[in-house]
């Protein structure tokens, strides 16, 4: 009965541990970059673009790299965690404490990993793109201040769905309700 009771009480200080690191670190994150590019290719709409960041891919990999086994070990770490914290407190009583409190650091380290490659992400993908892998498409260098500026707006369709405007005059059609947009040059706003 108390084994149970440690575990789930175990479980549930875990979970709020890394609930209140999520909602501290998530909007940090989302400020760091001023604006996400898209990820996929301007003219065929394919993943696998190349950008103009420095560091190029060098930066890209190893945070894509952090962010998984970061993210992997926090997975596995939190059980294994909990698991210890359990058995220490069951079999020594209060004085396992300190090697509980130990053990509930532990999944800390591979999330810090994982936050810093979730950085490195957000850096690499707010710079434009220079060649798609899948149609070999390539763009000119454009400065990352410039093309912040120059992305595209977003108006919102009646039925909730977001619509890029391609130029300023457009007509656009909704994909979700089909009905036809008609977008107003900066002069008409």
């Amino acid at each position: 009965m108390l084994g149970s009771f440690l575990q789930a009480l175990a479980s549930k200080l875990v979970e709020e541990i890394l609930k209140l690191l999520v909602e501290w670190l998530a909007p940090k994150a989302l400020r760091s970059v001023p604006h996400r590019a898209s990820p996929n290719c301007p003219r065929c709409g394919g993943y696998g673009v190349r950008r103009w960041a420095p560091g190029g891919m060098w930066l890209f990999l190893p945070s894509v790299l952090a962010f998984a086994w970061g993210f992997g070990f926090t997975v596995l770490g939190v059980p294994v965690a909990v698991v210890t914290v359990v058995v220490v407190l069951v079999s020594d009583g209060l004085g396992g404490v300190l090697v509980a409190v130990l053990a509930l650091l532990g999944p800390l380290v591979p999330a810090a990993l994982m936050v810093a490659g979730a950085f490195g992400m957000a850096h690499y993908h707010s710079y434009p793109p220079k060649w798609c892998a899948r149609c070999q498409g390539r763009w000119p260098r454009r400065d990352r201040d410039e093309y912040l500026r120059a992305s595209a707006p977003v108006v919102r369709c009646g039925c909730g769905q977001r619509l890029r405007v391609p130029r300023a005059r457009a007509r656009l059609r909704c994909p979700r309700c089909r009905s036809e947009l008609v977008t107003a040059t900066p002069a008409d706003r």
